[in-house]
């Protein structure tokens, strides 16, 4: 079936205990590889995604049961970042109208500090139920604890990582998992005339990218190693966002290799290890 969202959630409840072999797939992957198409409809497009099923079927991918847990803490973080949206959204319509009209700027500030504070405080309680439930459950508590271990990496970066790999059981590769974070770059090339840069894909979470981009953003100013890093690069010359985006990818790195040894960062592990060796 076509993932829908929240909209599959119920019939996928219902057709796992059943014993239902339940494969879903992105709408965007569906469309994409359909090639040329001309209209729609429910008869067609149910279809069209009986024949993708029929012609990938080497590259089924069934769904297991959803962690309760990890679905909770999915609809928090989303509850979260539209209450986040809220703010800024507020924050930045009051700033612009004060930079042109500091009468009524002034006024609809006071008007909406109420909101604004209630805002807050919800978000404040959905971030200590988020680290209530993980502290709940053994397995993630420990994940959790190995990912914000890793200088720069915060709590809302690691939920979203555990969110998003299902406790790191998809997307256990790095090259896998930059991908999905948009942080993988792609050559754009083909024969002797098109030599495009070198880019990232738009084809991401943009939500955990945004994330691990003020992560990497923070890991400048504030992790030594890395800040080291980002200055010796932009000194040779490196563009600020290609070193940024390096940094992205060290995160990961880091992330990954702790959570798959099963020991939290240390800096310098490699000589450290040597020495003990």
């Amino acid at each position: 079936m076509e993932h829908t969202g929240i909209y599959t959630r119920r019939l996928v409840e219902f057709l796992l205990p059943k014993g239902a072999k339940v494969w879903m797939e992105s709408a965007l992957h569906l469309k994409r590889s359909l090639g040329m198409i001309r209209g729609k409809n429910d008869k067609v497009d149910s279809y069209r995604i009986a024949r993708y099923a029929m012609v990938n079927v080497d590259q089924v991918k069934l769904i297991s049961p959803s962690n309760q847990t990890l679905q909770l803490l999915k609809d928090l973080l989303a509850s979260r970042t539209r209450i986040d949206k809220s703010i800024q959204s507020i924050r930045v319509s009051v700033r612009e109208l004060q930079k042109v009209d500091k009468l009524s700027g002034g006024e609809l500030a006071k008007l909406n500090k109420p909101a604004l504070e209630g805002l807050r405080k919800s978000k404040a309680a959905i971030e200590k139920r988020m680290l209530e439930l993980i502290d709940t459950d053994p397995e993630l508590k420990q994940i959790f604890a190995l990912a914000t271990s890793v200088k720069g990496v915060g709590p809302v970066l690691a939920t979203q990582l555990l969110i998003y790999t299902h406790k790191f059981t998809r997307m256990t590769g790095v090259k896998q998992l930059a991908c999905y974070c948009g942080v993988a770059p792609f050559t754009h090339c083909s024969g002797t005339s098109v030599r495009g840069k070198t880019r990232t894909s738009h084809f991401a979470n943009m939500a955990l990218k945004t994330t691990l981009h003020l992560a990497a953003m923070s890991s400048t100013q504030y992790v030594p190693d890395l800040r080291d890093y980002f200055q010796r690069k932009i000194a040779e010359g490196k563009s600020k966002m290609c070193v940024i985006n390096a940094i992205r990818n060290k995160l990961l790195h880091r992330i990954l290799a702790v959570v798959k040894r099963g020991t939290p960062y240390t800096l310098n592990y490699p000589e450290i290890n040597l020495v003990k060796s």
